[in-house]
Protein backbone atom coordinates (compact mmCIF):
# COMPACT_ATOMS: atom_id res chain seq x y z
CA UNK A 1 0.00 0.00 0.00
CA UNK A 2 1.22 3.53 -0.48
CA UNK A 3 1.14 5.99 2.44
CA UNK A 4 -0.75 9.36 1.11
CA UNK A 5 2.35 11.06 2.73
CA UNK A 6 4.94 9.73 0.03
CA UNK A 7 2.38 11.16 -2.74
CA UNK A 8 2.18 14.68 -1.12
CA UNK A 9 6.12 14.51 -0.65
CA UNK A 10 6.86 13.67 -4.55
CA UNK A 11 4.48 15.89 -6.00
CA UNK A 12 5.79 18.94 -3.76
CA UNK A 13 9.46 17.79 -5.55
CA UNK A 14 7.60 17.91 -8.63
CA UNK A 15 6.15 21.38 -8.18
CA UNK A 16 9.98 22.97 -7.13
CA UNK A 17 11.46 21.04 -10.44
CA UNK A 18 9.13 22.73 -12.75
CA UNK A 19 9.16 26.29 -11.12
CA UNK A 20 13.42 26.03 -11.07
CA UNK A 21 13.40 24.82 -14.68
CA UNK A 22 10.93 27.50 -16.11
CA UNK A 23 11.39 26.82 -19.75
CA UNK A 24 9.47 23.72 -20.66
CA UNK A 25 7.65 24.02 -17.47
CA UNK A 26 4.51 23.51 -19.27
CA UNK A 27 5.39 20.38 -20.59
CA UNK A 28 7.14 18.72 -17.46
CA UNK A 29 3.75 19.64 -15.50
CA UNK A 30 1.82 17.84 -18.27
CA UNK A 31 3.77 14.95 -17.20
CA UNK A 32 3.61 15.50 -13.27
CA UNK A 33 -0.24 16.08 -13.11
CA UNK A 34 -0.48 12.50 -15.71
CA UNK A 35 1.21 10.65 -12.90
CA UNK A 36 -0.81 11.86 -10.13
CA UNK A 37 -4.02 11.23 -12.16
CA UNK A 38 -4.11 7.20 -12.03
CA UNK A 39 -6.67 5.19 -10.73
CA UNK A 40 -6.75 5.26 -7.07
CA UNK A 41 -8.55 4.28 -4.03
CA UNK A 42 -8.55 6.41 -0.69
CA UNK A 43 -9.41 4.67 2.78
CA UNK A 44 -8.16 6.92 6.00
CA UNK A 45 -4.12 7.90 4.85
CA UNK A 46 -3.78 5.02 2.81
CA UNK A 47 -3.65 4.55 -1.05
CA UNK A 48 -4.82 1.40 -2.68
CA UNK A 49 -5.25 0.49 -6.30
CA UNK A 50 -8.60 -0.50 -7.11
CA UNK A 51 -8.18 -3.93 -7.31
CA UNK A 52 -6.09 -3.66 -3.96
CA UNK A 53 -9.70 -2.16 -3.07
CA UNK A 54 -11.95 -5.12 -4.46
CA UNK A 55 -9.59 -7.46 -2.89
CA UNK A 56 -10.43 -6.05 0.69
CA UNK A 57 -13.63 -5.16 0.28
CA UNK A 58 -14.35 -9.20 -0.80
CA UNK A 59 -12.01 -10.40 2.27
CA UNK A 60 -14.36 -8.16 5.00
CA UNK A 61 -17.34 -9.19 3.35
CA UNK A 62 -16.70 -13.03 3.86
CA UNK A 63 -15.85 -11.92 7.42
CA UNK A 64 -19.86 -10.54 7.88
CA UNK A 65 -20.95 -14.00 5.83
CA UNK A 66 -19.02 -16.61 7.76
CA UNK A 67 -20.79 -18.78 10.65
CA UNK A 68 -23.59 -16.76 9.80
CA UNK A 69 -22.12 -13.29 10.38
CA UNK A 70 -21.05 -14.04 13.99
CA UNK A 71 -17.38 -13.43 13.87
CA UNK A 72 -16.34 -10.31 15.63
CA UNK A 73 -14.65 -7.13 13.24
CA UNK A 74 -11.27 -8.85 15.22
CA UNK A 75 -11.65 -11.16 12.25
CA UNK A 76 -11.89 -8.92 9.28
CA UNK A 77 -8.41 -7.30 10.46
CA UNK A 78 -6.47 -10.44 11.29
CA UNK A 79 -7.56 -11.06 7.69
CA UNK A 80 -6.02 -8.20 6.53
CA UNK A 81 -3.26 -7.79 8.46
CA UNK A 82 -2.27 -11.79 6.56
CA UNK A 83 -3.23 -10.46 2.90
CA UNK A 84 -1.13 -7.29 3.25
CA UNK A 85 1.88 -8.86 4.50
CA UNK A 86 1.59 -11.87 1.97
CA UNK A 87 0.52 -10.45 -0.88
CA UNK A 88 -0.39 -6.58 -0.85
CA UNK A 89 -4.26 -6.80 -1.40
CA UNK A 90 -3.29 -8.82 -4.68
CA UNK A 91 -4.51 -12.24 -6.27
CA UNK A 92 -1.64 -13.89 -7.05
CA UNK A 93 -1.61 -16.94 -9.36
CA UNK A 94 0.38 -19.75 -9.63
CA UNK A 95 4.10 -18.66 -10.03
CA UNK A 96 3.75 -15.24 -9.20
CA UNK A 97 4.18 -16.31 -5.48
CA UNK A 98 7.24 -18.12 -3.11
CA UNK A 99 7.20 -21.96 -3.73
CA UNK A 100 3.63 -23.12 -4.66
CA UNK A 101 2.00 -20.00 -2.89
CA UNK A 102 -1.08 -18.66 -4.68
CA UNK A 103 -3.79 -15.94 -4.16
CA UNK A 104 -3.83 -13.20 -2.06
CA UNK A 105 -2.60 -14.95 1.25
CA UNK A 106 -0.03 -17.32 -0.13
CA UNK A 107 -1.05 -20.73 0.74
CA UNK A 108 0.39 -23.80 -0.57
CA UNK A 109 -1.62 -26.54 -1.98
CA UNK A 110 0.70 -28.82 -1.22
CA UNK A 111 -0.07 -27.69 2.44
CA UNK A 112 -3.34 -28.75 2.23
CA UNK A 113 -5.19 -25.58 1.29
CA UNK A 114 -7.49 -25.54 -1.50
CA UNK A 115 -9.75 -28.71 -0.43
CA UNK A 116 -9.37 -32.10 -2.30
CA UNK A 117 -8.06 -32.84 -5.85
CA UNK A 118 -5.35 -31.90 -7.81
CA UNK A 119 -2.27 -29.22 -6.73
CA UNK A 120 -3.65 -27.37 -10.05
CA UNK A 121 -7.23 -27.62 -9.32
CA UNK A 122 -6.63 -26.63 -5.83
CA UNK A 123 -4.17 -23.49 -6.79
CA UNK A 124 -7.28 -22.60 -9.29
CA UNK A 125 -9.52 -22.92 -6.20
CA UNK A 126 -7.63 -20.41 -4.07
CA UNK A 127 -7.24 -17.89 -6.58
CA UNK A 128 -10.93 -17.08 -5.74
CA UNK A 129 -10.15 -14.60 -3.24
CA UNK A 130 -13.90 -15.49 -1.50
CA UNK A 131 -12.31 -19.15 -0.92
CA UNK A 132 -9.10 -18.37 0.14
CA UNK A 133 -10.37 -15.99 3.03
CA UNK A 134 -12.63 -19.04 4.20
CA UNK A 135 -10.46 -21.44 4.31
CA UNK A 136 -8.64 -18.84 6.66
CA UNK A 137 -10.97 -18.33 8.73
CA UNK A 138 -12.07 -21.67 9.50
CA UNK A 139 -8.41 -22.31 10.26
CA UNK A 140 -8.52 -19.30 12.37
CA UNK A 141 -11.67 -20.07 14.42
CA UNK A 142 -9.69 -23.20 15.32
CA UNK A 143 -6.60 -21.03 16.98
CA UNK A 144 -6.86 -20.90 20.65
CA UNK A 145 -7.61 -18.25 22.11
CA UNK A 146 -7.32 -16.22 18.43
CA UNK A 147 -9.69 -13.06 20.08
CA UNK A 148 -7.78 -12.58 22.51
CA UNK A 149 -3.90 -12.91 21.73
CA UNK A 150 -1.53 -10.61 20.10
CA UNK A 151 -2.93 -10.44 15.93
CA UNK A 152 0.55 -11.59 15.02
CA UNK A 153 0.70 -14.75 16.67
CA UNK A 154 -2.76 -15.49 15.79
CA UNK A 155 -2.13 -15.16 12.08
CA UNK A 156 0.63 -17.52 12.28
CA UNK A 157 -0.40 -20.20 13.80
CA UNK A 158 -2.89 -20.05 10.66
CA UNK A 159 -0.04 -18.96 8.03
CA UNK A 160 3.02 -20.49 9.71
CA UNK A 161 5.04 -18.27 7.86
CA UNK A 162 9.03 -18.17 8.38
CA UNK A 163 8.39 -15.03 9.84
CA UNK A 164 5.65 -14.37 11.69
CA UNK A 165 6.37 -10.89 13.66
CA UNK A 166 6.41 -9.90 10.34
CA UNK A 167 2.17 -9.26 10.49
CA UNK A 168 2.16 -6.70 12.84
CA UNK A 169 3.85 -4.28 11.02
CA UNK A 170 0.66 -4.15 9.38
CA UNK A 171 -2.02 -3.35 12.30
CA UNK A 172 -2.39 -0.26 11.85
CA UNK A 173 -3.33 -0.03 8.16
CA UNK A 174 -5.35 -2.97 8.45
CA UNK A 175 -7.06 -1.78 11.05
CA UNK A 176 -8.08 1.47 9.10
CA UNK A 177 -9.54 -0.47 5.74
CA UNK A 178 -11.11 -3.36 8.17
CA UNK A 179 -13.12 -0.53 9.83
CA UNK A 180 -13.70 1.12 6.64
CA UNK A 181 -14.87 -1.94 4.38
CA UNK A 182 -17.07 -3.24 7.58
CA UNK A 183 -18.60 -0.31 7.28
CA UNK A 184 -17.92 1.11 10.84
CA UNK A 185 -16.32 4.40 9.29
CA UNK A 186 -18.74 6.63 7.48
CA UNK A 187 -18.34 7.24 3.65
CA UNK A 188 -15.00 5.93 4.58
CA UNK A 189 -13.34 4.40 1.23
CA UNK A 190 -13.15 6.62 -2.23
CA UNK A 191 -11.95 5.84 -5.45
CA UNK A 192 -11.22 8.18 -8.77
CA UNK A 193 -10.90 6.68 -12.25
CA UNK A 194 -11.15 7.99 -15.69
CA UNK A 195 -14.50 7.15 -17.29
CA UNK A 196 -14.88 3.21 -17.88
CA UNK A 197 -15.03 1.84 -21.22
CA UNK A 198 -17.20 -1.50 -20.00
CA UNK A 199 -20.19 -1.11 -17.90
CA UNK A 200 -21.83 -4.01 -16.28
CA UNK A 201 -25.03 -4.62 -16.59
CA UNK A 202 -26.90 -3.47 -13.26
CA UNK A 203 -28.33 -7.42 -12.76
CA UNK A 204 -24.78 -8.12 -12.57
CA UNK A 205 -23.81 -5.89 -10.03
CA UNK A 206 -26.35 -6.66 -8.14
CA UNK A 207 -25.52 -10.88 -7.92
CA UNK A 208 -22.02 -9.63 -7.41
CA UNK A 209 -23.05 -7.45 -4.53
CA UNK A 210 -25.62 -10.73 -3.28
CA UNK A 211 -22.25 -13.17 -3.51
CA UNK A 212 -19.88 -11.05 -1.99
CA UNK A 213 -21.46 -9.62 1.06
CA UNK A 214 -24.78 -12.44 1.81
CA UNK A 215 -26.86 -9.25 1.07
CA UNK A 216 -30.39 -10.96 -0.68
CA UNK A 217 -31.93 -7.68 -1.32
CA UNK A 218 -30.44 -5.75 -4.40
CA UNK A 219 -32.69 -4.54 -6.68
CA UNK A 220 -31.61 -3.81 -10.39
CA UNK A 221 -33.09 -1.52 -12.38
CA UNK A 222 -32.41 0.61 -15.52
CA UNK A 223 -28.99 2.02 -14.89
CA UNK A 224 -28.86 1.68 -11.25
CA UNK A 225 -28.59 -0.99 -8.61
CA UNK A 226 -31.17 -0.29 -5.29
CA UNK A 227 -30.46 -2.11 -2.04
CA UNK A 228 -32.58 -1.39 0.51
CA UNK A 229 -32.16 -1.87 4.10
CA UNK A 230 -27.79 -1.80 3.27
CA UNK A 231 -25.75 0.19 5.14
CA UNK A 232 -22.33 1.54 4.79
CA UNK A 233 -20.86 -1.66 3.99
CA UNK A 234 -22.30 -2.10 0.92
CA UNK A 235 -21.64 1.50 -0.13
CA UNK A 236 -18.17 0.62 0.63
CA UNK A 237 -18.39 -2.35 -1.63
CA UNK A 238 -19.84 -0.53 -4.59
CA UNK A 239 -17.05 2.71 -4.80
CA UNK A 240 -13.97 -0.17 -4.83
CA UNK A 241 -15.92 -1.91 -7.60
CA UNK A 242 -16.88 1.15 -9.36
CA UNK A 243 -14.02 1.06 -11.68
CA UNK A 244 -14.42 -2.60 -12.94
CA UNK A 245 -17.65 -2.56 -12.81
CA UNK A 246 -18.57 0.83 -14.48
CA UNK A 247 -20.41 2.08 -11.48
CA UNK A 248 -20.35 6.14 -11.81
CA UNK A 249 -22.74 7.21 -8.50
CA UNK A 250 -23.54 5.80 -4.83
CA UNK A 251 -25.85 7.70 -2.92
CA UNK A 252 -26.72 6.89 0.76
CA UNK A 253 -27.57 8.43 4.38
CA UNK A 254 -27.34 12.11 2.83
CA UNK A 255 -23.71 11.91 1.13
CA UNK A 256 -22.91 10.56 -2.44
CA UNK A 257 -19.74 9.42 -4.23
CA UNK A 258 -18.97 10.07 -7.66
CA UNK A 259 -16.07 8.70 -9.57
CA UNK A 260 -14.46 12.73 -10.04
CA UNK A 261 -15.63 14.42 -6.76
CA UNK A 262 -15.57 11.81 -4.29
CA UNK A 263 -17.65 11.43 -1.00
CA UNK A 264 -19.92 15.03 -0.76
CA UNK A 265 -23.25 15.74 1.00
CA UNK A 266 -25.77 15.62 -0.79
CA UNK A 267 -29.63 17.06 -0.14
CA UNK A 268 -32.26 14.42 -0.37
CA UNK A 269 -30.25 11.34 -0.20
CA UNK A 270 -31.75 9.10 2.26
CA UNK A 271 -30.72 5.91 5.01
CA UNK A 272 -33.56 3.76 3.60
CA UNK A 273 -31.29 2.37 0.91
CA UNK A 274 -27.85 2.58 -0.62
CA UNK A 275 -28.50 3.42 -4.38
CA UNK A 276 -25.33 2.43 -7.39
CA UNK A 277 -25.97 4.48 -10.55
CA UNK A 278 -24.20 2.83 -13.47
CA UNK A 279 -22.17 5.30 -16.03
CA UNK A 280 -24.25 6.30 -19.44
CA UNK A 281 -21.70 5.79 -22.37
CA UNK A 282 -22.32 9.12 -24.31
Amino acid sequence: MAHRRTKVVALVVALVVVVAVGVGADRLWSTVRSQFASDTCTVGEYDLDPGQAGVAATMVGEVGKFDGGRLPDRAALLVLMAGLQESKLTDLASGDGDRDSVGVLQQRPSQGWGGSGSIEHRAEVLTDVGEATREFLAALVQVPHWRTVAPAKAIQAVQVSADGSAYAQHRSEAGVLAAAFLGRTPAGVSCSFDAPTEVAAPSRVAALASADLGIDTPRAAAGAVRVPGAHWQTAAWFVAYADRLGIEQVDYDGRRWTRTGGWRRAAGVGSGAVVATMYRKT
